[in-house]
């Protein structure tokens, strides 16, 4: 009977450590999401769209040529719609690499129909800005040289 009993005690002392562990894991995964969101969302407010060219006197490398056709809308010439699907697109091709989108230029078909979108994706030689939003989080100080 006792023996009953200490077995009974022990299960439900295994059940509860189980469901705490479940809970610890699942609160976890939760953390691990939300760091993946706060990083696709500063890595999207990270990439930097002009129609002009790359800024003198820093070094950078082209990654890639950007394009897109499209039916001629409002939604179409719209320059925020247009910088956020340059970015998605970017960002898709270069995760890791993108820090600038250039030369954005837009024309439109010669009968008015259709517009094309297209730019030249960068990436900056010396950029740690990058590195330092992934990681603001981390601490209280982000600094590029370590302090």
């Amino acid at each position: 009977m006792r023996s009953s009993k200490i077995l009974t005690l022990l299960a439900i002392g295994l059940a509860f450590t189980l469901s705490a562990c479940g809970a610890m894991e699942a609160v976890r995964q939760e953390q691990v999401q939300k760091q993946q969101v706060f990083e696709h969302r500063v890595d999207m407010a990270h990439i930097w769209v002009t129609t002009e060219a790359p800024g003198a006197g820093k070094a950078y490398t082209e990654l890639g040529e950007l394009t897109y056709t499209e039916p001629f809308t409002p939604d179409a010439i719209d320059e925020a719609k247009i910088s956020d699907r340059l970015k998605a697109m970017a960002f898709a091709k270069w995760p890791d690499t993108i820090d600038a989108i250039v030369n954005e230029d837009q024309t439109t078909s010669a009968d008015g129909s259709q517009i094309t979108v297209t730019a030249k994706a960068i990436t900056y030689e010396s950029s740690v800005d990058r590195n330092a939003l992934h990681h603001m989080q981390d601490s209280l100080t982000v600094s590029p040289n370590g302090n």
